[in-house]
């Protein structure tokens, strides 16, 4: 049992060692931007047994597929911003942590918005492929 903060309201194993949590809400440009619940855990605690813990807003579609997992946690998280973790420190300059990394891929106030697929388009397009049609045998 990994005990998690209530906040959370989804943890869901992605792969051995990664965890997908959802449900702790963004809060804007603050430091940590509501990620303290995770990061205030001990080094001891069990949800370090996952080394790399992504916090997303849909932990059951980032952990569905392996597309899923990488295109939410790598087109929605930047290095220099959105990295985290549990027990970190910086020594000669350089930064790490004891415990689990941590990747902030929720979608943030500067994000385009998701592509919604138009019904009529697509049977437009469908219709263009379909035999007889002038894309059949391209698309």
């Amino acid at each position: 049992d990994l005990n998690l903060p209530h906040e959370i309201q989804s943890a869901q194993l992605v792969m051995p060692g990664i965890l997908a949590v959802s449900g702790l809400a963004f809060q804007g440009d603050e430091e940590t931007r509501g990620l303290q619940p995770l990061l205030d855990f001990p080094i001891s605690h069990p949800v370090n047994q996952f080394r790399l813990i992504i916090v997303v807003d849909d932990a059951e579609f980032t952990a569905a597929t392996l597309n899923n997992f990488l295109w939410t946690t790598f087109t929605r998280s930047n290095p220099a911003a959105d990295i985290f973790g549990i027990g970190s420190f910086t020594e000669q300059k350089h930064w790490g942590c004891r415990g689990a990394l941590i990747i902030d891929a929720r979608i943030k106030p500067h994000h385009a918005p998701p592509l919604i697929e138009d019904p009529e388009v697509t049977r437009s397009v469908d219709a263009l492929a379909a035999k007889g049609g002038s894309l059949h045998g391209v698309i």
